[in-house]
């Protein structure tokens, strides 16, 4: 009987494959805080992230006669935060929520406080 195509196509020859070498995770006592790729996040530095229609969240809290001016989606170092707003106006007076990452202003400043933003806030240290 003569070999025809179709009975060759139904052989299959076996190919070597490549030996997979595993990945091995290092050891936590060999990787140093400077080898991670964040590694100075929340240090003197932090992040505020605008709204998904692109305002800042910046927002006025009405409770009775008690106007605040709450600055949320803070993160990072919240102090810094606190002494780069009082480098600019220190006249403000805030306070801090580190858990949650948010910051509260006595008045009403939410147009001025946004105006820093806009302008860049980091002030020369």
């Amino acid at each position: 009987m003569r070999p025809s195509l179709i009975s060759l196509k139904a052989v299959r020859i076996p190919t070597p494959k490549p030996a997979v070498v595993n990945y091995e995770i290092p050891a936590l006592s060999s990787i140093n805080y400077t080898d991670l790729p964040n590694n100075g996040f929340g240090i003197k530095n932090y992040s505020i992230e605008k709204t998904k229609f692109k305002h800042w969240p910046v927002y006025l809290k009405v409770q009775n006669t008690k106007l605040t001016t709450e600055v949320k989606r803070i993160k990072g170092d919240l102090a810094q935060f606190k002494t780069d707003l009082l480098s600019i106006n220190p006249d403000l007076k805030i306070t801090v929520n580190q858990t949650y990452g948010y910051a509260n202003i006595k008045g009403n400043v939410v147009d001025e406080i946004k105006q820093y933003f806009d302008n860049g806030i980091k002030t020369d240290i």
